[in-house]
């Protein structure tokens, strides 16, 4: 098999450590960790693990939503964790893959994910999972712990985009407001589902499944709803906020348009006078008179003052 930086192989010690090892290498436990793209990875998975034909296209599916499904005495995962990789979008969730039985754990993973390297880093320091049950808690605990820091600076962002509301750039809002809900829309649609497997995985029965896990399970599945929860509040808010920044320009677009009404208001008859009294014609009056432009000026300010009296009377501004 072709060496991969994704692809690492342990033998469980049963004592909180692991060693590598080749994926044929016997052993009583085992973690057997697979790069999505490892040539003859359908040919290991088939003939060296004897996974059932299921299982295997499940574990090597292109597309993938989390699920869980049983199969025998062991379990299908598909999980999804957030993508902390450099430069990438944390609502890129990344799949991981997992076939869990009494002796072995499966993984297939298409990149990186820092959940898994923890557990490594576990094994080192003989601290990590001593059985292949405990191994697949470990994992939906830490793909689950990685979630709630990506999830609280949504909510952090959101309270910036609010606090900016009065005296920021009203569409540059909008736009980063509708950002934010598309990106807590994509997470809801994975994590939502990873939910329901891990129910799922709570609720079968395995011979290798012990009451501690269970009840591991049982708490992360609850720290999930609360994501989840976090993630429809955080869609709610930002639903509410652009509703009110568009509610705001609204407003300031209706008291330019009745700025601009008054003002034509004020000034049409004015217009209408001095347009009157512009035309070439003969007969105009006061032609002969020194004195009458300033008597056009004054009856024209008499106006202007008549007709602001009247819209401060009648309430137009």
């Amino acid at each position: 098999m072709e060496k991969s930086d994704l692809s690492r192989c342990f033998a469980l010690d049963g004592e909180g450590g692991a060693e590598a090892m080749e994926p044929s290498a016997p052993s009583a436990l085992r973690w057997l960790r697979f790069d999505f793209h490892t040539p003859g990875l359908d040919e290991i998975l088939r003939r060296d693990l004897k996974l059932d034909a299921l299982v295997v296209e499940a574990l090597l599916a292109e597309e993938t939503r989390p699920r869980c499904r049983s199969v025998g005495d062991g379990a299908l995962l598909i999980l999804r964790g957030v993508n902390l990789n450099p430069g990438a979008d944390p609502e890129d969730m990344v799949s991981l893959r997992v076939w869990v039985d009494a002796e072995k754990l499966v993984s297939v993973q298409l990149r990186r994910l820092f959940a898994v390297g923890v557990l490594e880093e576990a094994f080192r320091q003989k601290v990590g999972p001593k059985t292949t049950g405990e191994l697949s808690v470990a994992i939906a605990e830490a793909l689950t712990e990685r979630m709630q820091p990506t999830i609280e600076a949504l909510e952090d962002r959101l309270d910036a985009l609010e606090d900016a509301a009065e005296t920021g750039d009203t569409e540059k809002l909008r736009r980063e407001a509708a950002d934010l809900g598309r990106t807590v829309v994509t997470l809801r649609r994975y994590i939502a589902p990873q939910r329901d497997a891990l129910e799922t995985f709570v609720a079968e029965v395995f011979s290798w499944q012990t009451e501690g896990q269970e009840r591991l399970l049982k708490d992360i599945v609850d720290r999930i709803t609360r994501l989840v929860e976090q993630l429809d509040e955080i869609r709610a808010r930002s639903e509410i906020f652009q509703d009110g920044l568009a509610a705001l320009v609204a407003e300031k677009l209706n008291r330019t348009m009745f700025l601009l009404s008054v003002v034509a208001g004020i000034f049409l008859p004015i217009s209408f006078l001095t347009g009157l009294l512009g035309i070439n014609v003969g007969g105009m009056p006061g032609v002969e008179n020194g004195a009458a432009f300033w008597i056009v000026v004054g009856i024209v300010l008499a106006v202007t003052a008549a007709e602001i009296w009247l819209f401060r009377k009648f309430r137009l501004f």
